[in-house]
């Protein structure tokens, strides 16, 4: 049973009704933030945050009753009638008034937006899951917290039209969504978000299809080639984007003298060397990669490969640990005598093994999709509103969902139900990533918007 744990609606009726509703919300939320503190027991957190998503619901309904209006009571005589009044009384008691114009209340365009998250209520135990198990849960939870809070933040501040926000567990089944696809609150939405995995994105790509209903890929990095759903929003870039990025980077800022792609033989890693290997041919002509084997050439022989006159690029597209640690001390050796830098697999900024100071000084940089400042003072207001709604840090996922949210509840309210004609034309400048979005009649709208990163003082800076 696919299980609804939501239902907003901001900006929508009277004004003391929005307070109360309001105060409702912020009551849920604190609670929810005292059992949710991340140094409780995840199974604890993961079960209350469930338990309280219901509560809130219960809570809205309260909050949204109509009010009754006081009766006034007419003094009584001591026989319990009415006292009588003379002509003169009941004329000044009555004086003649105009009639008012009846002024019609403005309607507020309502629009709904539903959110498939793998909460996973069904499947998970939380007497006997493990931290592993609720890692899933654990990002729905923030997913949702953060969505929820962007899309309160544009309300506030515009305020045109009303949301509905439908919140759905996907289990993480792929064989569940055609039930949830089959409810008309996923029927009448405006807007898809989710499911957030590859394998649900596929499935429930045939009816989104199928209703010819926008759909949102907020999380995967899938290319969406692999979809074929023309209504499909890729948030994150795709390979591909970033091994194009790269070479393109190189070209306008690098302008090395050679560009040397070091292979430790995974094939895996030819995911990134062949379009990588492409946007060079493409956008940086008049440079050639020259690629070499590790395994075929040693460690010790790299150093034939370089000019001894400017700039040499090295890229290396692996991801294993202990190639990498090996490469990184050579490289450390050749650059005494070498200059060097290094483009990294867009994956690095994942792996917690590496040594960023070592990076730094090989001059290393990575493409990325997102970069949370926080210096910036927008960032700051952001965390520290989180952290008074939800007593909680903001994860990356709340910053990813704060955006997706924001930025389509902003074009939903501008531009009403024809939000999507606009889609290509509304960039957005976030806390977390920005997006630009182009149209593929094919494989939907995806996200051009992407970050050059360079390492420096032990973070990560951009560089273009």
């Amino acid at each position: 049973m696919i299980s609804v744990l939501n239902h907003l609606q901001p900006s929508s009726g009277n004004k003391k009704d929005h307070q109360l509703q309001n105060k409702y919300y912020t009551e849920a939320n604190l609670a929810s933030a005292f059992f949710l503190n991340r140094t409780a027991s995840p199974q604890l957190r993961f079960f209350v945050c469930c338990f309280l998503a219901f509560i809130s619901a219960s809570l809205l309904i309260v909050a949204c009753s109509p009010k009754s209006a006081p009766v006034r009571q007419e003094p009584q005589t001591s026989t319990g009638t009415k006292p009588k009044q003379t002509q003169t009384e009941e004329t000044a008691a009555k004086p003649t008034e105009k009639p008012k114009p009846v002024v019609k209340q403005k309607e507020h365009l309502q629009l709904q937006i539903s959110l498939i998250l793998p909460f996973e209520l069904k499947s998970i135990d939380y007497r006997t899951a493990t931290n592993s198990d609720l890692r899933k849960a654990e990002i729905a939870i923030d997913f949702y917290q953060g969505f929820k809070f962007g899309l309160d933040s544009m309300t506030r501040e515009k305020g045109n039209v009303g949301f509905t926000l439908n919140v759905f567990d996907s289990n993480d089944n792929p064989s569940a969504l055609a039930t949830l696809a089959a409810k008309e609150a996923i029927k009448n939405a405006d807007l898809v978000v989710g499911p957030i995995f590859p394998n649900g994105i596929k499935a429930f790509s045939v009816h989104s299809k199928n209703m010819q209903k926008p759909m949102v890929s907020p999380l995967a990095a899938s290319d969406p080639n692999l979809f074929h759903n023309p209504f499909l929003i890729t948030i994150n870039n795709f390979l591909d984007q970033h091994a194009y990025k790269a070479a393109a980077f190189i070209k306008s800022d690098l302008r090395p003298k050679k560009i040397v792609m070091i292979r430790s033989g995974q094939a895996d890693e030819y995911k990134f060397a062949v379009p990588f290997k492409k946007g060079i041919d493409s956008l940086a002509k008049g440079y050639h990669v020259s690629e070499i084997g590790i395994k075929a050439v040693g460690y010790e022989n790299v150093y034939k490969h370089l000019s001894p006159v400017g700039l040499n690029v090295i890229v290396l597209p692996a991801t294993e640990r202990v190639f990498l640690h090996t490469m990184f001390k050579e490289l450390e050796k050749l650059s005494r005598n070498f200059q060097i830098a290094v483009i990294g697999h867009p994956a690095w900024e994942k792996l917690t093994f590496l040594d960023y100071q070592q990076l730094e000084s090989l001059n290393t940089y990575l493409t990325s999709s997102y970069l949370i400042d926080y210096r910036s003072s927008r960032v700051q207001d952001f965390v520290r509103n989180y952290r008074y709604q939800y007593s909680l840090e903001p994860s990356e996922y709340a910053f990813k969902a704060f955006d997706i949210a924001y930025y389509f509840g902003l074009l939903m309210d501008a531009k009403g139900k024809k939000f999507m004609e606009s889609l290509t034309d509304e960039d957005y400048r976030g806390l977390h990533n920005n997006f630009k979005f182009t149209k593929s009649k094919a494989y939907g709208y995806y996200n051009l918007s992407l970050m050059m990163l360079k390492i420096e003082n032990g973070n990560l800076v951009k560089a273009d």
